[in-house]
């Protein structure tokens, strides 16, 4: 795992200094981020921020009013009604928009807490728990899982509620949040891309083998993979056409 994260320093740096924000700006930047890039994400999120006039005003907004801000996401009319639930319940149980006081609660009954939250999902949830609460756990959305199953870090069963406690026995606690940003930055970007498009990718005979996956990142990254992956999609539709013909 150490040498993985050397070769994922190398390609994308370490992790930026970010400003901690307030825990509901968390969650919400948090819906942002899961199952896409942290530059996408920041663009989402100052959008949800500066278009419009405060947080009341989008608790208010209609889901379609609200997806423009995720247009350049995955699924951008779920990430709206999450951040529209979440404001409801914030304010519905505190009349305000300030959900710091969860930061002085036991991690026990903050996470109680937590899961009572209809729609904050284990990525979202997970990321709160890291950056806010200090908590030792690694936030893993799919395409996170994905890929760390696929480097051999998870179990093939894996999900990202276990998948973000199991990540976490792989490093100390101090690197955490290094070690999410770096999974992170692999797993949203393009090298990554012919590893979540093809199912197939983590039932192959040398995947998910972490004696091997040093070699299998540093192909990934050379372009090698995708490379493979296009071929075998050329393939199949030169097969598919064939068949169609006959």
């Amino acid at each position: 795992v150490e040498k993985l994260c050397k070769l994922l320093k190398k390609e994308f740096g370490g992790a930026p200094k970010r400003d901690q924000l307030p825990v509901l700006e968390t969650m919400l930047y948090a819906i942002c981020l899961e199952n896409s890039s942290h530059e996408d994400a920041q663009v989402a999120f100052d959008r949800l921020t500066n278009d419009f006039f405060d947080w009341n005003e989008v608790r208010v907004s209609t889901i379609a009013e609200l997806e423009p801000v995720f247009s350049d996401l995955i699924d951008p009319a779920r990430r709206a009604m999450r951040v529209r639930y979440i404001l409801y319940y914030v304010f519905d149980h505190h009349y305000s928009y300030d959900f710091d006081g969860i930061k002085k609660k036991t991690l026990e009954l903050a996470q109680k807490q937590l899961a009572k939250i209809k729609h904050l999902t284990p990525y979202a949830r997970n990321y709160l728990l890291q950056r806010c609460l200090g908590s030792h756990v690694i936030p893993a959305d799919d395409q996170i899982v994905t890929l760390a199953m696929w480097l051999g870090m998870l179990p093939l069963d894996s999900n990202p509620d276990n998948g973000a406690d199991a990540l976490k026995s792989l490093v100390r606690k101090s690197d955490g949040i290094e070690f999410a940003w770096l999974l992170k930055a692999v797993a949203s970007s393009k090298h990554a891309a012919p590893i979540l498009e093809d199912k197939d990718a983590i039932n192959a005979e040398d995947a998910c083998d972490i004696g091997t996956a040093e070699a299998r990142l540093k192909d990934l990254f050379s372009g090698k993979i995708a490379r493979s992956h296009s071929a075998k999609k050329a393939a199949e539709t030169r097969k598919a056409a064939a068949a169609a013909e006959g």
